[in-house]
């Protein structure tokens, strides 16, 4: 893979997991309350709001990471 390859990857995917997060952010009730049975037959309860955050959340650290080099580090203490 050539660093410009790698470079539209890096960019591509939190671009993907924002349309994701915009879309399953809009979406009406019945698609929501689908979700929620599709995320519930894998064993996640966390319904759709967690899939969302999860998404949003992934999107950040990859934003971060890209713009630092370095992953997201947080200090938890």
């Amino acid at each position: 893979m050539t660093h410009h390859s790698v470079e539209h990857h890096d960019q591509l995917l939190p671009e993907v997991l924002q349309i994701c997060e915009e879309f399953l952010g809009q979406a009406s009730p019945a698609t929501r309350h689908e979700l929620d049975a599709f995320l519930l037959t894998r064993g996640n309860s966390g319904g759709p709001g967690w899939l969302i955050d999860m998404l949003g959340l992934t999107r950040y650290g990859l934003q971060h990471q890209h713009h630092t080099g370095k992953p997201d580090a947080r200090n938890d203490a």
